[in-house]
């Protein structure tokens, strides 16, 4: 138990994370001829905000069952909350998930997850019992994408019990979640659109123009806030986006074109660091600088535009312009070319309903 205070509870010790700040507690166990252990029973920042006393309850629980003849291994019965909890410390320490995915998961988990599945062991654990959990929030109205948190949360935890050895299949493969079209069409006009870049170029602060510059070029709002100086090869005109900011979980190489060369020498260089400080904390931008962002929709007439539209805008427009769908691809950096057929999907929808209403028209 290096580092590890002792609190004023019998049995509880605490140590604290330098950096993240947040407190780890750890029962000490000790019952003559039954065993001597030590166990962590929770963190400040799980989804309960363990603190001295509730970790002194635990160790309580702990104590009961092991007179009781039960195993307190974690590792042998973990309920789903202290498994999805362990899980996304583990790739939180790690930085194997965008701290945003993993604030995300936990706030579903706190709001969308039950009780008494938190606190059901994951060895027993049924498709059945998210099957509920889909059904409850088809009933309150979510969107049928928001529901499928649940698979792309709950799936990559599972797979990690397998590996453990704690389950023998994932629950989540097989589920019915409710139907729904995952495309988004969006385009401007020609005019608006050459609206919004002119608006673009000409915002006088060199950060703010950069950064909307890059999503014009179809990079998503987190993977320019986390962009890199030491991702940038000014040499070779490229830059990266690194694994883990990735939303296919691999690194990938784009071209810096000249503009976006010219436009760099308004900053100052540096080999290391974030490229976009926020000028109020000195910190990374918690989000896009929305005022700018309202302050463009505002002045192009484009409202119901939002910050991600920036990539279907790039899609449709090099898709309606006859660019290969190959370079299309390439461009906004997906892993799988049917991801991109979308947008050669929306062209010939836009052409059904323009036949659609032309007949609606002359046969009146």
């Amino acid at each position: 138990m290096l580092d590890a205070v002792k609190t004023k509870y019998s049995g509880i010790y605490c140590k604290e994370d330098t950096k993240t700040k947040v407190k780890t507690y750890i029962a000490r166990i000790k019952i003559t001829g039954i065993i001597n252990t030590e166990q962590i029973v929770g963190y400040s920042n799980d989804a309960i905000k363990t603190n001295a006393r509730i970790a002194y309850q635990k160790r309580v629980e702990l104590i009961n069952k092991l007179k009781n003849g039960e195993s307190i291994k974690i590792q042998d019965n973990p309920t789903l909350e202290t498994y999805f909890d362990n899980y996304m410390q583990s790739r939180e320490d790690g930085a194997t998930l965008a701290v945003k995915k993993i604030t995300n998961n936990k706030s579903f988990f706190k709001t969308h997850i039950p009780p008494h599945l938190k606190n059901k062991k994951i060895k027993q654990i049924t498709k059945y019992d998210f099957q509920n959990v889909i059904h409850a929030m088809v009933k309150k109205g979510h969107k049928p994408s928001y529901i499928e948190t649940i698979k792309t949360c709950f799936s990559p935890i599972f797979n990690d019990a397998i590996e453990r050895n704690m389950v023998t299949k994932n629950v989540i493969k097989g589920l019915k979640f409710p139907d729904y079209d995952g495309n988004k069409y969006f385009s401007l006009s020609d005019e608006k659109t050459k609206a919004l870049v002119i608006e673009i170029m000409n915002i006088a602060n060199n950060q703010y123009r950069i950064m909307l510059m890059f999503l014009l070029r179809g990079r998503r709002a987190g993977e320019v806030l986390s962009l890199d100086w030491s991702n940038i090869d000014f040499e070779n005109k490229t830059y990266k986006i690194k694994d883990s900011q990735s939303k296919i979980r691999k690194t990938l190489t784009f071209p810096l074109d000249d503009e976006l060369i010219e436009h760099f020498n308004y900053l100052n260089k540096m080999d290391k660091g974030l490229v976009f400080v926020s000028p109020r904390t000195g910190r990374a931008f918690a989000c896009f600088p929305q005022r700018v962002w309202s302050s463009i929709k505002k002045n192009t007439g484009i409202s119901d535009m939002t910050l991600h539209d920036f990539r279907h805008l790039l899609g449709s427009t090099l898709v309606n312009n006859n660019v290969p769908i190959e370079y299309i691809s390439r461009a906004l950096g997906h892993a799988n070319i049917a991801t991109t057929q979308r947008y050669s999907n929306q062209k010939e929808l836009m052409a059904k309903h323009a036949l659609e209403k032309y007949f609606e028209i002359v046969k009146r």
